[in-house]
This record gives C-alpha cells, structure tokens and sequence, in this order.
C-alpha cells in the first residue's frame, strides 16, 4: 500500500532554533538586538521548514522488479542524479531525482537518502535534469488537446515557436524458447512545436516547413546554409528552424 512521507527537515533545523531562542533568552529584555535576531531566525525558520514540506511529502514510488531488463527512466539512469525542480512556485535545487518516463513521473529522494516519492505533477511547473529542460503542460490549456495529452515535455527551444519532445517507453515480453524476457523499450519521442495555443504534432522536415509555410522559402535556405538535417539531429534541425522563424517574425 502506497503511503505518504512526512518531511524530515524539522527535525534537523530545532536544534539551531532552540540555540538562537537560548540565546536570546539570556540576553536583556530590553535589547532590541536580541529580539530582532531571534524574531529573524524564527521567521526564516517557518519559512525554511513551510517551503520544504511542500516539497518533501507525497506518495511512496515503488521501484520495478529487478527481473525486467534495461530501465524505465530518461537517458537510462540507473541511479538519482541532482536536478532542481519548481515545486507550488518554490525553487529548489540539488534534489536528488530521476524522470520515470514509462509512468510519467517525476521522483525525488528524502534527505535520508533511502525515501522515494513522487511529486504531484500538476504541482510541478518545471524541472531540469541531466541537461534537459522540462516543463508540465495541462491538456487543458491547449486548444487541440484531443490530441495533446497531459504532462512532463522537454522543452529545448523556449521562444515564441517553442519546441518540445514528448517522451515515452514501454514494457514488453519476448519469448525466447521456454522463456519469457520482461523488458523496457528504448525511448520513443514525440515532437511538437507550438502555434498560438495549439501543439502541432511534427514528424518530418516537410511537416515544418508546412506549418511555418509564411516563410517557407527562407526557412529553406537557412536549413541548407546551416546543415541541419532532422533524420540525424531532430532536436537540433527543430530548435534551429523555430529560432530562426521567431527571428522572421518579428
């Protein structure tokens, strides 16, 4: 059974609270001193101890069974890696994370260095991993969201046109003789790129060039000038061709 955590963070700050009281305590009633370091250190205290239980409480992330081969996570990490994370419009940093892209779901690991959870993912504005930009989109504020399903994007080109990857795997079984093989598949991406409120699906350079066709011709030309080819690099020939068609626009 799932179960929340409860943050941990408290236990480790009273000690430097129930110092800093002491020692206010000792000084003079009167100090004005002694009331404003232990009024500051009080009010960073709640503040420190409220944003970090947003963060760390959620529900308990129960890792897959060992016998499936390969692993479920963005660039197959096989172990929590620091990122940072905007979390109920908190920033932190250094949090220890991995991406589950099979389930969609972004996890964290207690101070404890044991604890996994996951954090709610509409509480999530961004998060920036192993290099990567990501960001939460709600189905809901996409016109054409039939199509366009909630969740983590990689956003690796954030202007007017922005670019994004929608990524995924899978488990599948394999028999091989007798046996049964569980494993998870190799990364599957999706690529959007953004026309006012609508994510428009782009498989092709022919599909982008027919999206952004009001400057089809020149966009052409700087495909070819800058040797962008999307078979190779896609996220390089998409970013490229939407910075460059934002630059047009203006």
């Amino acid at each position: 059974m799932k179960k929340p955590i409860i943050s941990a963070l408290a236990f480790g700050l009273l000690p430097l609270f129930f110092m800093t009281s002491s020692y206010a305590q000792k000084a003079s009633a009167d100090s004005t001193a002694s009331s404003y370091v232990e009024s500051y250190v009080v009010n960073n205290y709640n503040k420190a101890i409220d944003q970090q239980s947003r963060l760390y409480n959620g529900i308990e992330y129960t890792p897959y069974s060992p016998l499936i081969k390969n692993n479920a996570n963005f660039h197959d990490l096989k172990e929590m890696i620091p990122g940072t994370v905007m979390f109920d419009g908190y920033t932190f940093t250094k949090v220890p994370m991995l991406y589950d892209v099979n389930k969609d779901l972004l996890v964290v690991q207690l101070y404890n260095k044991i604890s996994q959870y996951i954090l709610a993912s509409e509480r999530v504005s961004m998060f920036d991993l192993d290099g990567h930009h990501f960001v939460y989109i709600s189905a809901d504020t996409v016109n054409n969201n039939k199509v366009f399903a909630s969740g983590f994007y990689d956003q690796f080109y954030g202007g007017k046109t922005e670019a994004i990857a929608r990524y995924s795997k899978s488990i599948q079984n394999q028999t091989s003789g007798n046996d049964i093989e569980t494993y998870f598949t190799t990364t599957k991406k999706l690529f959007y790129i953004k026309r006012g409120a609508d994510y428009e699906a782009v498989s092709s350079e022919g599909d982008i060039l027919k999206l952004l066709k009001d400057h089809k011709k020149e966009l052409q030309q700087y495909i070819k000038s800058n040797d962008l080819n999307f078979k190779k690099a896609p996220e390089r020939a998409i970013a490229g061709i939407a910075s460059y068609y934002d630059h047009l626009s203006q």
